[in-house]
């Protein structure tokens, strides 16, 4: 026998109407229709017994519909709304309780979220937060990025999918932004079932199977489209992607005409980071400061339409000759600046404060000063960025 706090659960759940179980409205009817003069169901005694089953239905349908609207919140309609909410009726503390519990229950064993997939959290807050604390140096990115992706995802039925191109040296913080986007936008990152990421030097490494490696290509993403309604790839060095496997990325960045039914996920992220034409970046924000321009005052004009005339009119790669680039498929190519003294020693500073280390300003000024800086004349940019800044931390407390 149930005891303890189940037992009177139990009893809630055995009030709730079966499926197909008579609306109370219907019930009202059969009772009046029974209500004749000299009939055996015109007792007193028994018009209380209908009155009080029929308040119990009535209340049941109300529980149901406040348990239903709290676990499946996409699917009530405005008839519940109004049934869960009618004027002068409040559902009593403990009835909250009892319905707390069981949707507490419920939910343990099953996804309950107000996006209807537990695994897609869109944190636009801690997106915003992450880039603009945790990324340094990097102000173009940081309204370009949250502002198109949020806008993309909050598009009821986008007509194609997002690509979004990154490009700068290494070490200034493309993995970094990656890593965010999936962090904030899935609850389990990078390891979500809704978000692959590919190295090309790795996933694809043997031109010769480039066959295979396209039917596998295809076969993934399809595959993630029909599990996640929201899916993001990344491509990392997606300079080294293989012609052949570019070509195959054209179908799904492709606009679709709307009474295109094709099974796939509404929203779908494609983000290719690439060192291409970092140097071409850094040759026009280093002659920008020597103009007298400060670092925030750069826009995206200044340095889009080089980056891709520069990417175009590349020759030892295929991502330049792409359709992805030759027929407009990316949304944005975004430019990475490079990193100076003042962004390496933030860098350090959030690398002491995650291993929750002291420091101290000459500790910051130490590591920073151990990595190389270029052009030669200027010594203005890190040519590393900020990678490898905890292994040298590591190195100066040995």
């Amino acid at each position: 026998m149930l005891r303890g706090p189940w037992r009177p659960l139990w009893l809630f759940v055995l009030l709730l109407p079966l499926p197909g179980a008579l609306e109370p409205r219907s019930a009202s009817r059969l009772w009046e229709e029974t209500d004749e003069p000299r009939s055996p169901w015109a007792w007193p005694g028994f018009q209380r017994l209908k009155e009080q089953l029929r308040a119990a239905a009535a209340l049941s349908k109300r529980y149901w519909t406040l348990f239903s609207r709290q676990v499946w919140p996409d699917d009530c309609d405005e008839d519940e709304e109004a049934a869960a909410g009618s004027p002068g009726w409040r559902l009593p503390l403990l009835g909250q309780r009892y319905l707390d519990l069981l949707t507490t229950w419920y939910c343990s064993f099953r996804d309950c979220c107000p996006s209807g997939d537990c695994r897609i959290s869109n944190n636009f807050t801690g997106l915003e937060w992450d880039l603009n604390v945790r990324l340094h140096g990097q102000h173009l990115v940081q309204q370009l990025v949250l502002s198109t992706v949020r806008g993309y995802l909050e598009t009821p039925q986008p007509d194609k999918a997002l690509a979004l191109s990154f490009h700068g040296w290494s070490g200034t913080g493309k993995n970094f932004v990656a890593r965010m986007l999936a962090e904030n936008l899935y609850r389990d990152g990078l390891r979500s079932d809704c978000v692959r990421m590919f190295i090309a030097t790795i996933h694809f490494p043997h031109p010769k199977y480039v066959d295979l490696y396209k039917e596998q290509l295809k076969g993934q993403i399809r595959e993630m489209q029909q599990l996640c309604y929201q899916t993001l790839f990344i491509f990392d060095e997606a300079e080294k992607l293989h012609p052949g496997l570019l070509e195959v990325l054209g179908p799904p960045l492709e606009r679709r005409a709307p009474e295109d039914d094709r099974a796939e996920s509404p929203w779908t992220i494609f983000l290719f980071l690439s060192n291409l034409r970092g140097d071409r970046i850094n040759e026009v924000v280093l002659k920008l400061l020597k103009d007298g321009w400060s670092r925030e005052e750069i826009t995206m004009e200044h340095l889009e339409p080089h980056l891709q005339a520069e990417i175009v009119e590349t020759i030892d790669n295929g991502f330049g000759h792409s359709r992805l680039v030759r027929e407009n498929l990316i949304d944005y190519f975004v430019p990475f600046l490079p990193l100076e003294y003042r962004h390496v020693r933030l860098c350090a500073r959030d690398a002491f404060l995650s291993q929750e280390l002291l420091y101290t300003e000459e500790t910051l000024d130490e590591i920073a000063q151990m990595m190389v800086y270029v052009p030669k004349e200027e010594q203005l940019f890190s040519s590393q960025g900020c990678k490898s800044i905890s292994q040298r931390i590591n190195y100066f407390l040995s």
